[in-house]
């Protein structure tokens, strides 16, 4: 991996471009450590951690001592000081990493074939366990509970099946699932945080009624709505066949207008073509939406339903 490191005052490169060794295509993550930043490149089957020190020593060539440099004791002593390979509780094919707010500062979730591990960015303890084996897109955070932060996974169950779960992030513990009918080359979800302290949860997949399966097939590829105020309830916004590239939610306009926005075109593995661009409202949508019931409990009716998620505000955090 080259590395680059720029002046945030001018701009110019800081000494000359490092090189990391890792084995293998790398992603990587920034924690804060409240002593220094550490940045986590990770590939497959292995982690490597470097300090912000780190990286400038190895541009520069030169040693500084800067008290928003300052190393963190118990993370260097997790660190190979030759390869750079930090050592974790967790163990196994590394899927996915990201960072979880904690309460005084940034955990990692750790999410390999067999289990996701929050493991603690201050001691590196492991702070708890999930059995959920072949996660399918990379997690993503929201809350299921008033200003309770929660984590959406999403794992293979089965052929052309997934499981959606939004787990607590401070305990591990499943606070809703649902199991779709699932396309591989469908968008991960998103979410948008809502005026409640809570989100709305964006799912991609084919709900099938329990008990009312029917011969296989390929799946569809819809986009499904999901708040917490309605448990039993998800709203199908729109049934997409074209293949897409890119997926994520955002809000506009100091938080009043939330909208998506899709990226359609050829995959990766495809020859090149053209791409398009599209942008839509969730009002837009919500309002000629389709009610499913994840229950036989009709709580209220449909078009009530599409009236108070129509008004629901959002609100940046």
């Amino acid at each position: 991996i080259k590395t680059f490191i720029y002046s945030g005052k001018n701009g110019k490169q800081i000494g000359s471009t490092g090189s990391l060794a890792v084995d293998g295509k790398a992603r990587h993550i920034r924690l804060n450590l409240g002593s220094s930043p550490y940045f986590l490149f990770y590939t497959e089957n292995s982690l490597y951690a470097y300090s912000l020190k780190d990286l400038y020593s190895a541009a520069t060539g030169m040693e500084i001592k800067l008290p928003s440099l300052e190393q963190d004791p118990q993370w260097e002593k997790n660190i190979d000081r030759t390869t750079h390979r930090l050592s974790l509780p967790s163990s196994g094919d590394i899927r996915y990493l990201a960072k979880i707010p904690g309460r005084s500062r940034e955990n990692i979730l750790v999410v390999n074939s067999e289990m996701a591990t929050l493991i603690s960015a201050q001691n590196l303890q492991t702070l708890w366990t999930l059995n959920v084996s072949r996660v399918v897109s990379e997690p993503q955070l929201g809350y299921y509970k008033p200003d309770v932060l929660g984590i959406v996974l999403e794992s293979e169950v089965g052929p052309n099946r997934k499981k959606v779960m939004i787990v607590e992030s401070g305990s591990g513990a499943v606070q809703w699932d649902l199991k779709l009918n699932w396309r591989a080359e469908s968008p991960g979800p998103a979410t948008l945080p809502t005026a409640d302290h809570r989100s709305t949860f964006l799912i991609w997949g084919e709900y099938q009624v329990p008990g009312n399966e029917t011969r296989p097939r390929a799946p569809l590829q819809k986009l499904y709505l999901f708040h917490p105020s309605y448990t039993n309830v998800l709203l199908e916004l729109r049934n997409s066949t074209d293949q897409i590239i890119a997926f994520n939610a955002t809000l506009f306009e100091r938080s009043r207008h939330a909208c998506y926005v899709l990226l359609r075109g050829p995959q990766p593995s495809e020859e090149p073509g053209s791409v398009s661009l599209m942008k839509r409202k969730l009002k837009e949508d919500v309002s000629e939406s389709r009610v499913i019931w994840l229950s036989q409990v009709a709580v209220d009716s449909e078009q009530y339903i599409r009236d108070r998620l129509y008004r629901m505000r959002f609100q940046s955090r």
